[in-house]
């Protein structure tokens, strides 16, 4: 489905935009969760990607997140970048730094990343697991 969604999006000349907001729950492994934005890329699509690290980092009320944009030259970059400035300046000149220098601490090194995939992949299975439950029993 990824790839004809792809295809299409191409087709069109519209500009993908992913909302990753609970990467690593869905599967139980991050990497996998990403492996459509990634398929984007390869396939030559400039877009756009939001991520949240509040609920998989258990951040809650922090607002911890990213926007990434992929272009197609660093000038673009650039151009994006001055762009986004002058919007979130008036809205947001002063965050918080709190919730992301933990998510940045953990990414960073590698046995902590390490342990956060597990503890992920630990949740999904959780909620994989309950929500199996929850059907089972709604159904007797």
């Amino acid at each position: 489905q990824w790839k004809e969604l792809s295809d299409i999006i191409k087709t069109k000349k519209l500009l993908p935009f992913f909302d990753c907001a609970y990467q690593g729950f869905a599967s139980g492994d991050a990497n996998i969760d990403a492996a459509s934005v990634r398929m984007f890329v390869e396939d030559g699509h400039l877009l756009a990607m939001v991520q949240s690290f509040s609920k998989n980092f258990g951040l809650y009320g922090h607002r911890v997140g990213t926007l990434s944009v992929v272009g197609e030259s660093e000038a673009e970059a650039k151009r994006v970048q001055s762009q986004l400035k002058t919007v979130i300046r008036p809205m947001y000149s002063n965050p918080p730094r709190h919730g992301a220098r933990i998510v940045s601490t953990i990414l960073s090194d590698p046995k902590l990343t390490q342990d956060f995939l597990i503890q992920c992949k630990e949740m999904a299975d959780r909620i994989h697991t309950m929500r199996g439950l929850l059907r089972s029993n709604l159904e007797q």
